[in-house]
């Protein structure tokens, strides 16, 4: 007869024993460590599927526009920015692992970047590519920025420009920047273009014009344009006005408008304007909402083209023990009530694009692009917009999926507000590591198969 013994593991015991109560919890805590740590690994496999399946289909568009050559130097690049976190063609080259040497892929990287034109191909194959997201309705705002190469002096078409955070001059490149909004927020990058003064560009106005008429030539859709006050000037402000489709343009306080058939300044017909509703607009600053109240009024007004009168709105905002914002839109709604949130609401989207600048210019380090000239560099700028594009818009339904079960901590507070903030930064973040250790060739695009394939199926009855 074979006798049983039993190890006593009451609680009485574990009061009698409390060594042995420490090493039960002790053991608990590490395997439900080492359960949570393979969680997050099996997670982020999965995730890093999801994300090559996303790019993957970009890339299936965006190959329809350039030859088979063209579209492995682009993918490549891509996902060498992704991976990098830099604009230095060698970090890129680092990033793709290839079986060459590293100057034999920088020097097939380079016969591409400094093809004539090589960016407008780009640039149109990428707007090609995404058109499909944008909607009636939804928004694209222009807005101009700026590149600072204090110490270079090798780099083709340098010249003085103003630095938008420091007000101050130096030696660097003019920036015309189009991004996308959705109703949803979601923002795609569309356009980002190099320009100097010293190669080729003959005004600011004109940069202005050939953005916009490059999107339109595109975006076939009734969405409303969006422009800052600095877009306020004569030769821009009558050829937005007479353009087609709706706009929303800020003004300055001098700008003259026709009021009861004479020409006034918006600062004195915003005095007759009734401000009759209030608005509240979220700002963040330092991880804090800060509530901001406006006082809001509208009233139609006129404004003469070459003897031609168009009719428009002028919405007028006031910040609570602050100065006055005048904006004039056009807009298909008749109700001053809905004029008047959906010109507040398109010009909220105008801070997001100041967050854009910081993003590419902080996390990708895009003031320390090296590379002697200039068609170089728009290409370059060109390929960073498509890499922005694949983290803003063809990642966004992962976005939450990324920042919880990634593996990857980025949240500081766990908090709600931090998943519905300028995620952006800590999307980036997570990606270099999911992609640590993938190549190019993962991101190769995989046709999608039709469903009618066109075979034949015949239902056949015999009988004998």
């Amino acid at each position: 007869m074979i006798k049983k013994s039993y190890i006593s593991c009451l609680s009485t015991d574990l009061k009698l024993f409390p060594v042995r109560k420490a090493g039960f919890k002790m053991l608990y805590l590490l395997c439900k460590k080492i359960t949570k740590t393979l969680k997050n690994q099996l997670m982020s496999n999965v995730l890093t599927k999801q994300v090559q399946n996303k790019v993957s289909r970009y890339f299936l568009h965006l190959e329809n526009h350039l030859s088979k050559p063209e579209s492995r130097c682009v993918r490549e690049m891509t996902t060498g920015i992704l991976k990098s976190g830099t604009v230095l063609v060698n970090k890129i080259a680092t990033g793709i692992c290839d079986n060459i040497s590293l100057s034999q892929t920088t020097k097939r990287f380079r016969n591409h970047y400094n093809k004539k034109n090589f960016f407008q191909k780009l640039f149109r194959g990428h707007m090609n590519s995404v058109k499909g997201r944008i909607c009636h309705g939804d928004y694209i705002l222009f807005d101009g920025s700026d590149i600072q190469k204090k110490y270079a002096k090798m780099m083709e078409g340098l010249d003085y420009v103003k630095d938008g955070d420091k007000a101050s001059a130096g030696l660097g490149y003019w920036l015309m920047d189009v991004v996308h909004f959705s109703k949803d927020q979601e923002m795609t990058p569309l356009l980002n273009k190099l320009y100097s003064f010293d190669h080729g560009a003959k005004s600011e106005n004109k940069e202005i014009m050939e953005a916009i008429e490059e999107v339109e030539a595109i975006i076939d859709k009734n969405v409303t344009k969006i422009f800052d006050r600095g877009m306020d000037r004569p030769i821009c402000r009558d050829f937005i006005i007479a353009g087609q489709g709706n706009f929303n343009l800020r003004l300055k306080k001098t700008t003259k408008l026709i009021y009861k058939g004479e020409e006034t300044p918006v600062n004195q017909i915003s005095r007759k304007v009734p401000l009759f509703m209030e608005l509240t607009a979220t700002k963040i600053k330092k991880s804090k909402k800060h509530k901001v109240v406006y006082e809001c009024g509208a009233i139609k007004v006129k404004y003469k083209i070459k003897n031609k009168e168009y009719a428009l709105w002028l919405v007028v905002t006031k910040r609570e023990n602050g100065g006055y914002c005048w904006l004039l839109t056009r807009s298909p709604r008749e109700n001053i009530v809905e004029v008047i949130k959906e010109a507040f609401t398109a010009y909220g989207f105008r801070w997001k694009i100041e967050e854009y600048h910081r993003h590419i210019k902080s996390c990708y380090n895009l003031e320390d692009i090296q590379i002697k000239t200039f068609e170089g560099l728009q290409s370059m700028l060109a390929i960073l917009t498509i890499a922005m594009s694949v983290i803003y818009s063809s990642l966004s339904s992962l976005h939450i999926k990324l920042l919880l079960q990634s593996g990857v901590k980025t949240l500081n507070k766990e908090k709600m507000d931090e998943l519905h903030n300028f995620i952006y930064y800590k999307i980036s973040t997570i990606i270099k590591v999911l992609l640590a250790k993938m190549t190019p060739r993962a991101f190769l695009p995989q046709p999608e198969i039709p469903q009618n394939d066109g075979q034949l199926s015949l239902a056949l009855n015999y009988e004998l």
